[in-house]
């Protein structure tokens, strides 16, 4: 399949399936390409950072009854090479992972917990406690994301069970916390490119709230719904993006089954349009040189579109994979 030109990347997804793994394409001079599928057993999320891919796995390793994680080098041709033995996350069903000052941060989504791991494999959990309003999705705490701040000071945890966004320093000790609307089951942020704003994909009620940064500290300013007004079936948020100029946040919606794109200016969500993915569940998606990749978990399929701003044009091309959850992508060295 060809894509736009002079694109050199390598496109790596994350299917959680027994027989699922990671699967590597390379994009070389604009024309995607299979290069090679990793065997793991239900890799849940990847994390790309400092010349590693990170691969964090959904059920326990064998000898373990946590969760675990491993770490490849990547070589300059982008094929991940010489994985260590996998690492715990001290917790079960782990979901999310991100990398800050050279430490490994992962949520434990059923154990409603936050790890770090640092260069010489030395743990260290923080973990929550309480409920949601929500019967049967908050009936504990359930962390869903950890990242670093958008200055690097501090760590975002996102905790869908109780509706609360924790705010760590990078030994887990709780600085404060911010709240979204009861019931929201907030799930994933992503950030103005400015650092002032962040944005919070909101999975069971289906919204986005906006908030304000400074200096550690989370402002809460509103909320918007991420589906359409005269939609009366069931969905959940899942991914959101800001785009590399700031002018769009992306959401996905399954159930709906779309990608809702808002304009965005100076931290005001406005205008939403919303485009069918052509698959079921769109869980993850990243936009690569132009090109957005959407991971539909129902239907072992990934869907491609053309990115102008709002406007997605699918492509007439898809890659099939078992229960596709995540995609990342890192550049060519080559």
């Amino acid at each position: 399949m060809t894509l736009r030109p002079h694109s050199e990347l390598n496109l790596y997804f994350a299917a959680c399936a027994p027989d699922g793994g990671v699967y590597h394409y390379r994009s070389h001079s604009g024309r995607l390409e299979f290069v090679k599928k990793y065997q793991l057993d239900r890799p849940m999320y990847l994390c790309a950072a400092g010349g590693h891919m990170y691969v964090l796995l959904r059920e326990p390793f064998e000898g373990s009854t946590d969760s675990g994680l491993f770490d490849y080098k990547i070589a300059a041709d982008g094929s991940l090479i010489d994985p260590t033995e996998p690492i715990s996350t001290g917790g079960r069903c782990a979901c999310h992972l991100s990398m800050s000052r050279g430490r490994i941060y992962a949520t434990n989504y059923l154990s409603g917990s936050v790890v770090s791991v640092d260069s010489d494999k030395n743990v260290r959990l923080a973990t929550h406690s309480g409920k949601g309003s929500h019967p049967t999705r908050q009936e504990a705490p359930h962390t869903h994301f950890v990242r670093e701040s958008p200055d690097g000071k501090c760590l975002f945890a996102v905790d869908l069970g109780v509706d609360r966004i924790y705010i760590y320093d990078h030994e887990l000790n709780c600085l404060g916390a911010a709240a979204v609307p009861s019931g929201a089951g907030c799930r994933h942020l992503d950030y103005s490119p400015d650092g002032r704003y962040v944005f919070c994909a909101n999975e069971l009620a289906s919204t986005v709230t906006v908030l304000r940064y400074t200096d550690c500290q989370l402002e809460p300013l509103y909320t918007v719904p991420a589906l359409p007004a005269d939609y009366t079936g069931e969905s959940t948020c899942a991914a959101i993006r800001v785009s590399s100029d700031g002018e769009t946040l992306y959401v996905s919606n399954r159930g709906h089954d779309s990608v809702c794109a808002y304009k965005l200016h100076d931290g005001i969500l406005s205008d939403p349009v919303w485009t069918k993915i052509g698959g079921v569940s769109p869980r993850d998606f990243i936009i690569a040189d132009g090109i957005m990749y959407v991971t539909n978990e129902k239907t072992n399929n990934v869907t491609l579109f053309n990115v102008d701003g709002r406007e997605l044009t699918k492509l007439d091309y898809e890659l099939e994979m078992p229960n596709p959850l995540c995609v990342v992508y890192t550049y060519a060295q080559i």
